[in-house]
Parts: structure tokens; sequence; C-alpha cells
């Protein structure tokens, strides 16, 4: 097996690893929930419509102080949400956890680049 392979392979362990993580299962869970939470997927998209709108506001030069606000309320009914709480939260537990797998990736390529030397 050549070198790339060998990498490769490590590679699709690794994110195996990651996909049986309890880690990932509360991402995958929080997701659904978020995915089935009406009130909060019409929070989104009246969110994603409102910022839209402002978007074409600002590039004609109109005035976007009154929507900006209220872009920030609905920003804040969306962040009050349980599922957004709960999948706010298991997105970066996860981060977390492959931030710390990429840190022990980059310490191991430095510990070989100093047995090298």
């Amino acid at each position: 097996m050549t070198d790339k392979e060998e990498v490769m392979k490590r590679a699709k362990a690794l994110g195996e690893s990651l996909r049986e993580s309890d880690e990932y299962k509360e991402l995958m869970e929080a997701q659904k929930n978020l995915d089935e939470d009406a009130e909060t997927q019409e929070l989104l998209k009246n969110y994603e419509s409102k910022r839209n709108e402002l978007q074409v506001k600002q590039m004609t030069g109109q005035n976007i102080d009154d929507d900006l606000r209220e872009l920030t309320d609905m920003e804040g009914q969306i962040m009050n949400k349980e599922s957004m709480q709960r999948y706010t939260k298991a997105e970066e537990n996860f981060k977390n956890l492959v931030d710390e797998a990429n840190q022990e990736i980059v310490n191991a390529m430095g510990e070989n680049n100093e047995n090298t030397n």
C-alpha cells in the first residue's frame, strides 16, 4: 500500500470514528429536532426572507435601520428556541471534537519532524 493509500485509509477510519462519537450522534439528533420544530423553521424562513430584503434595500441605498433592528429581534427569537439552543450546543461540541482531532494530527506531524531532524 502506498503512503497516500495509507493516509486515505486512516482518514476514512477517523471519519468513521467521528461519525460514531457521542458528539456526532447528539448533533444529528439535535438537527432532526430542529428540522421537525415547525415554529422555529417558520422563524428561520422569515429571518432569511427579511435578511434578503434588507440586502436589497442596502444595495439600493435605502435606510435599513428599522429592518436591522427587526432582523436582530428575529435572531433573538430564534436563538431563544430550545431546539436551536440544543442544535447550537451540539454543533459546538462536535466542532470542538474535530478541532481536538485536528490538533492531534498537527501534534503528531510535529513529533515526526522532530524525530527526523
